[in-house]
């Protein structure tokens, strides 16, 4: 008798296991990758963030199918490129056209002076170039094809992320989901309205470096509290770059899982 209801106990044991194992396979080849629209930084293009997220789009190639990187529309050519994210960058070879590209191009989103300068952490009473970015930037979603599901954002991206969500209420955002990286509230005048009774209703993840030195903590850490409702936060150690550690990796895919 008992190896009779060990038998059974094994067989009903492996029917069970091949039944969890089938909705486990079927829920990964049914997945959907998520196309994700990226904002760079001051100083910076798409193709340089492009370069900079190398490391978060391979840990991510499994939830992402596709990350879209755009230019801002105000395109500056200088010589002095130190762009905000590679604090850290050793000098490299520029002789190929494409490195005299990545050095000279930098792109804003707008500025904080009328010399085309800009400052993050200046209050001041000029955003030039803002509306022609916002509306660069609403054309271009306007315009696709296959939908965005996220915005993934950095620095001055992230502070334009911000301020365009403001535009959109609960249920009308052009995306799913928004990844904020050194985000901070912007210190010009004209943006004060857009920030009134703003509460983005959007899942949101802020990604905060206890220490960055081009944007305080503290920034970020305001736009996320006051101006997001429920705003998950992920704080690294390091400074101003997004961290692609074995723990933020995890908050990545655990904020990621829930739109695949």
């Amino acid at each position: 008798m008992a190896s009779y209801y060990a038998a059974n106990l094994a067989s009903l044991t492996g029917i069970y296991a091949k039944q969890f194992y089938a909705v486990a396979y079927d829920k990964w080849t049914h997945m959907t990758p998520l196309r994700i629209l990226c904002l760079h930084g001051y100083r910076q293009n798409g193709t340089m963030f492009r370069e900079k997220t190398g490391s978060l789009r391979k840990l991510l190639k499994k939830h992402v199918a596709e990350f879209v990187f755009i230019d801002a529309p105000h395109i500056i050519l200088a010589q002095d490129n130190t762009n905000e994210q590679d604090s850290n960058a050793t000098a490299t070879s520029r002789s190929n056209e494409r490195g005299i590209y990545l050095e000279r191009c930098c792109c804003r989103w707008w500025f904080s002076s009328s010399d085309q300068t800009y400052d993050p952490l200046a209050v001041t009473s000029c955003d030039l170039g803002f509306n022609e970015s916002l509306d660069y930037v609403t054309k271009y979603i306007n315009e696709q094809q296959v939908p965005f599901d996220g915005l993934l954002a950095f620095s001055q991206g992230a502070a334009f992320a911000a301020l365009l969500l403001s535009r959109f209420t609960t249920g009308t955002y052009p995306f799913r989901f928004v990844i904020l990286v050194a985000s901070f509230k912007s210190g010009q005048e004209q943006h004060r309205a857009m920030y009134e009774n703003l509460q983005i209703d959007l899942p949101n993840l802020h990604v905060i470096g206890s220490d960055d030195r081009v944007i305080p903590c503290h920034m970020s850490e305001v736009l996320a509290n006051e101006y997001f409702k429920n705003a998950e936060i992920l704080r690294h150690n390091g400074g101003h770059f997004i961290p692609t550690t074995s723990e933020a990796k995890a908050s990545y895919t655990q904020f990621l899982d829930r739109f695949i």
